[in-house]
């Protein structure tokens, strides 16, 4: 009977030189002693065995626990050890060696074990490592929300510094978002913007995917963020998240290729909005100017109008109406509709940084439509004080242009002599300035200086087409951004170590890069003005030419009518008169605050009284 047993017990057991693999493979020690407990191994232990287990690294509680597996399982017997199970089966012949494929079948039974084993303990290990990491995380992000964005970081960059964690572990993940969300509560927005690209391109599957990329979208709100990186964003599938988080999606990546001038691929994007999206109206915006610029007009004004009708109905951003509106007249000035391009731009909202721009439009428009009235009402609008922060140096040619059609030379001459005091006299200076320019950077030095007034480089007036510059205004709103950050790490440098001068000199490197890129962009403005001047200066000289010519012709005339013809008496009333406008005369004194007239600017209209001779 004491064979029978032993032999059963055999088949089970787990030997010496398992408790070695499993040592190698790390099982832990409570889990090797579990599996030796579950077995009830015996184990005769020998001197020179206990000093193989030691070299082959097993530890000092395993070792004695199997030299104690004698007394905790040498006497105990199985339960069926009296119930004749050995005659009820028939037992195998006493002493018979176990044939190779029991043997196989026992080593396969321990490897399995010894797997499993491992399995465990790997994944206690993992959601070990997973909750410490995710507890570093809370403390980081309660310590950015206090304010002490400096301790986050560095308790990210010290648990990841002591846990040796490598990019592409989940350990290195968790750090990199908490750095990029201290770094965003500090308002080290630039800063942060680099983290959050890396946090996102870690895919989709990873758990701060989506919050990472919302906190990517409000950053890009208030800098010019549009790192190449994010093409790779077109390789991931998030046709798992909501709907408005997939709109989310494909409109920024639609905006992402638009400026970079890859209209098919906006449109793909663009199209895959839904209309329930707050990102709707101003994907169908966007989505109409890539149809003017491949002139499907027809398709652009369905665009338009379905982005005013989205945001009228969404109560959304009054900006994008105000935009598809400008967008609309203009395509009716170029298809020669004035009617519909004035109807348009009298759309744009009273109250919307876009007015100066539909009435200076507006203007020409009139202009070229032949409705001088209006025409010179607008003008009279445009030289009022509520644009006196805008520059348009044709005004008085165009203004001229009119006097001189209608035969009202004086008024020719006065509108001439405005353009040479307001126009020509900035033209040597602009020469000047342009001579002493040298590097972009100069250029980005001498707007700044002249518009704090520490250094007058350059007339003030000529500013005015580089503030209205939309990449001037978010470059240097760019600009501004990051000095705001380096003037946050300067003050904590000591305590942010090695972190900090690296995010110190990232944000020197940036900065030169975009003073450097604004500096050609004034360049570029200054120049085309100056161009425009030089041509505006042409212009007025022939005007002047041919006015030369129209006075001396009336005077020829006069001379023929001075034997007792009689002057026309509406020629004399219009002379007396001179020119009237509904609110002020050719040359206004506005008295007002803008706010006052504000609501009735673009409806002003000027009689002036046509003195040609029929």
């Amino acid at each position: 009977m004491s064979l029978l047993l032993g032999v059963a017990h055999d088949a089970r057991a787990i030997s010496k030189e398992e408790i070695v693999t499993l040592t190698k493979l790390g099982i832990s020690d409570a889990e090797i002693i579990k599996a030796i407990d579950k077995d009830k191994t015996v184990f005769d232990i020998q001197i020179q065995d206990i000093l193989a287990l030691k070299q082959a690294g097993v530890t000092e509680g395993v070792i004695k626990h199997m030299l104690a597996t004698p007394q905790l399982y040498g006497k105990k017997q199985p339960e069926n050890a009296t119930t004749g199970t050995a005659s009820q089966t028939g037992a195998p012949e006493v002493g018979r060696p176990k044939t190779p494929e029991e043997i196989a079948a026992e080593q396969q039974k321990i490897r399995e074990e010894a797997a499993k084993l491992a399995d465990e303990a790997k994944k206690a290990r993992e959601v070990q490592r997973k909750a410490y990491a995710q507890g570093i995380l809370k403390n980081g992000q309660e310590l950015a929300e206090d304010g002490k964005f400096v301790e986050a970081i560095r308790q990210f960059e010290t648990f990841v510094e002591k846990g040796n964690y490598a990019p592409g572990s989940d350990e290195f993940y968790i750090a990199k978002y908490g750095i990029a969300n201290a770094l965003a509560k500090a308002g080290l927005i630039q800063s942060a913007a680099k983290n959050l690209v890396e946090v996102i391109l870690e895919g989709p599957d990873k758990p701060f995917f989506q919050p990472a990329f919302r906190d990517l979208r409000e950053l890009r709100k208030k800098i010019s963020y549009s790192p190449p990186d994010l093409e790779e964003l077109t390789n991931f599938y998030v046709g798992g998240f909501s709907q408005a988080f997939q709109d989310e999606f494909n409109y920024m990546l639609g905006e992402f290729f638009y400026d970079f001038n890859n209209y098919s691929q906006a449109l793909k994007y663009f199209d895959l909005v839904s209309p329930n999206s707050p990102d709707y109206p101003k994907s169908l915006y966007l989505k109409g100017l890539v149809q003017v610029r491949n002139q499907l007009f027809r398709s652009a004004l369905e665009s338009f109008q379905n982005a005013i009708v989205a945001t009228e109905q969404s109560k959304g951003d009054r900006e994008i109406a105000d935009l598809s509106y400008l967008a609309l007249a203009r395509i009716g000035y170029e298809s020669g509709d004035y009617d519909a391009a004035i109807y348009y731009y009298r759309k744009v909202s009273k109250d919307s940084t876009k007015l100066p721009i539909a009435f200076y439009e507006s203007a020409w428009t009139y202009f070229v439509k032949g409705d001088y009235s209006r025409a010179l009402g607008t003008f009279q609008s445009l030289h009022s004080p509520a644009f006196d922060h805008y520059f348009y140096p044709e005004l008085w040619i165009l203004e001229a242009t009119i006097y001189l059609n209608l035969c009202q030379y004086e008024l020719t001459r006065k509108a001439i002599e405005m353009f040479n005091d307001d126009v020509v006299s900035l033209m040597q200076p602009m020469e000047d300035f342009m001579q002493r320019m040298r590097a972009p950077a100069d250029f980005y030095a001498a707007v700044v200086d002249t518009a704090n007034r520490t250094k007058v480089q350059m007339p003030a007036r000529l500013l005015q087409p580089v503030k209205a510059n939309v990449d001037f205004y978010n470059l240097y709103r760019t600009i501004r951004q990051i000095e705001h950050e380096q003037k946050i790490v300067q003050q904590n440098n000591d305590a942010l170590g090695g972190f900090g001068q690296e995010l110190s000199a990232k944000l020197q490197g940036l900065r030169q890069s975009k003073v450097n890129e604004i500096g050609i962009k004034v360049q570029q403005v200054l120049k085309k003005t100056q161009a425009e001047m030089q041509e505006f200066a042409i212009k007025v000289t022939e005007i002047e030419v041919d006015l030369d010519a129209l006075e001396l012709q009336k005077i020829d005339v006069e001379i023929s009518t001075l034997a007792g013809e009689q002057v026309n008496e509406s020629t004399k009333e219009a002379a007396g008169e001179g020119a009237i406008a509904i609110v002020g005369a050719d040359s206004i004194q506005w008295p007002f605050e803008p706010e006052y007239w504000k609501d009735e600017i673009g409806s002003y209209r000027a009689f002036i009284a046509e003195r040609c001779s029929k």
